[in-house]
C-alpha cells in the first residue's frame, strides 16, 4: 500500500492570480491530492512581491481578488482551507491560521518548492526532503553559475528539477554549477481539460509581448527573453497564410497590436483573456492549435523546454506548432507536435497540422496522456526524490 505523505507545495498564486499561473499550481496540488497525499499550498511575498490586481491590471497592497480566486479555484478542486498565502505587505497570514501553517510546515514529509519563488525562511524548510523546480530554465542557470545567493538558493534543496529537459548531463553549453539538474515536465490534471470541440476557430497563444532585463549571455553569445522581436519576422505570416487563421493573446503590445491586427492576426488583450482561469481554459479549448515561437536562450541552446501552456493545449487535443527548444530528443513530433524554425519552417508545421486536424487533435491528447498525465509525472517526482 502507498504512503500517503505530508507535502507542503511552494508557489506563486494569490500574488498573480491569472489563468495560466493558477493553472500551473494547481495542476501540481490537485495532481498530488489525487495520488492521495495531503496537500498545503504556501505563498510568501516576502517585503517585496505586491500582488497583481486582475481588474486593475497592474500591483497593489490588498490581495483580496487574487486571495478570491485562489479559495474558489482550490475548494472546486477539493482542496478548500489547504493554502496559506503569509503577507508581509499586508501583516496578515490568509488561507489558514498562522498556528495551522506551523503545524503543517513542522509535520511535513516533503517540501516541493516550484519556480523558486518562496523566500529563505526556516520555519519553511522542516521537511526532511526538499525539491525545487526550475520553470524558466536557461534564466536560473546563468543566475546560478552568477550570483552566489541564487546557487545557495537552489542548492538549499535535496533535488533539483528543471523544465529544460536538455539540460541535465551537460548536453548544452550552459553552466551547471554541480548542480544535478532532473528532467521534469509539466504535470497536467488532465480532466481539467476536456477535449475541445469542434474544429476550433484559429492557432492562437498566450504570453508577455517583452520581459525587459531578463538578457542573458552565454559564452560570449546574448540570448534574449523577448518575444517580441522575434514575432516582427513573421508579422505577415496571417497574410501569407490566408486560410490558416492566427491569432494571438499578449500583454503589453501597445502600439504593436494594431500593426499586427492590420497584418491580419487576431489580437486580444491577455489579461482580458487570463483574469478568469475559466476564460483562459475556454481560449485554448475554443482554439484550432496552438502557434507560438520561444525565447533565443531556450531555441539557441536547446535546451528542451516544454510549456505548461503547450502541454494544456495538447492535452485539450489541439496540435501544437512551437520554435523548436530540442524538444523532439524525447516527445513524439510531426503529427500532433510539430517543431520549426524560421519563417519558412513555421509555414510547413502549420500546413503539416492543416493536413489531417482530426488526427492531429486525437494524437494530441494521446501524447498529453503518455507524457503530461499529472498522475505519472508526480509519481515520477516523488520517485526521483525517494518517497515512492
Amino acid at each position: 500500500m502507498k504512503r500517503s505523505l505530508r507535502i507542503v507545495l511552494a508557489g506563486f498564486a494569490v500574488g498573480f492570480p491569472l489563468g495560466g499561473q493558477l493553472w500551473m499550481m494547481l495542476h501540481f496540488a490537485e495532481g498530488l491530492a489525487r495520488l492521495g497525499h495531503e496537500v498545503v499550498f504556501l505563498e510568501d511575498t516576502s517585503n517585496w512581491a505586491y500582488p497583481f490586481d486582475p481588474v486593475l491590471g497592474y500591483p497593489v497592497a490588498d490581495s483580496a481578488r487574487g486571495r478570491e480566486i485562489v479559495d474558489r479555484m482550490f475548494r472546486r478542486a477539493g482542496l478548500g482551507g489547504r493554502w496559506a498565502y503569509v503577507s508581509e505587505i499586508e501583516n496578515a497570514v490568509f488561507g489558514m491560521d498562522r498556528a495551522t501553517l506551523d503545524r503543517h510546515l513542522a509535520e511535513a514529509d516533503f517540501f516541493l518548492n516550484v519556480s523558486g519563488v518562496l523566500p529563505l525562511k526556516e520555519e519553511y524548510y522542516q521537511a526532511p526532503v526538499k525539491a525545487v523546480i526550475d520553470t524558466d530554465p536557461v534564466f536560473t542557470q546563468v543566475k546560478v553559475a552568477s550570483d552566489p545567493w541564487t546557487r545557495d538558493y537552489y542548492k538549499r534543496h535535496d533535488v533539483c528539477f528543471t523544465y529544460g529537459c536538455n539540460l541535465p548531463g551537460g548536453k548544452t553549453e550552459l553552466p551547471l554549477s554541480d548542480v544535478d539538474w532532473k528532467p521534469l515536465l509539466p504535470p497536467v490534471v488532465l480532466d481539467q481539460w476536456p477535449v475541445g470541440q469542434g474544429r476550433g476557430d484559429r492557432y492562437t497563444t498566450i504570453g508577455t509581448w517583452e520581459a525587459r532585463d531578463r538578457d542573458v549571455e552565454v559564452c560570449g553569445r546574448r540570448l534574449s527573453w523577448r518575444k517580441n522581436v522575434k514575432y516582427e519576422a513573421i508579422l505577415d505570416l496571417a497574410e501569407t497564410l490566408r486560410d490558416i487563421p492566427l491569432g494571438m493573446a499578449m500583454s503589453g503590445m501597445c502600439d504593436d497590436a494594431w500593426r499586427y491586427a492590420a497584418a491580419g492576426w487576431e489580437v486580444r488583450d491577455a489579461l482580458d483573456v487570463s483574469r478568469d482561469p475559466d476564460r483562459y481554459r475556454d481560449y485554448i479549448r475554443g482554439s484550432r492549435g496552438e502557434f507560438t515561437i520561444a525565447k533565443d536562450q531556450n531555441v539557441v541552446l536547446k535546451s528542451g523546454w516544454f510549456s505548461d501552456r503547450t502541454a494544456t493545449y495538447l492535452a485539450a487535443g489541439r496540435p501544437a506548432i512551437v520554435e523548436d527548444t530540442g524538444f523532439g530528443a524525447y516527445l513524439p513530433v510531426g503529427e500532433a507536435l510539430f517543431p520549426f524554425e524560421g519563417r519558412e519552417g513555421a509555414i510547413e508545421a502549420l500546413s503539416a497540422a492543416e493536413a489531417d486536424p482530426e488526427r492531429a487533435g486525437r494524437v494530441a491528447r494521446e501524447i498529453a496522456g503518455d507524457y503530461f498525465d499529472s498522475d505519472k509525472v508526480l509519481t515520477g517526482l516523488l520517485r526521483e526524490c525517494g518517497l515512492v
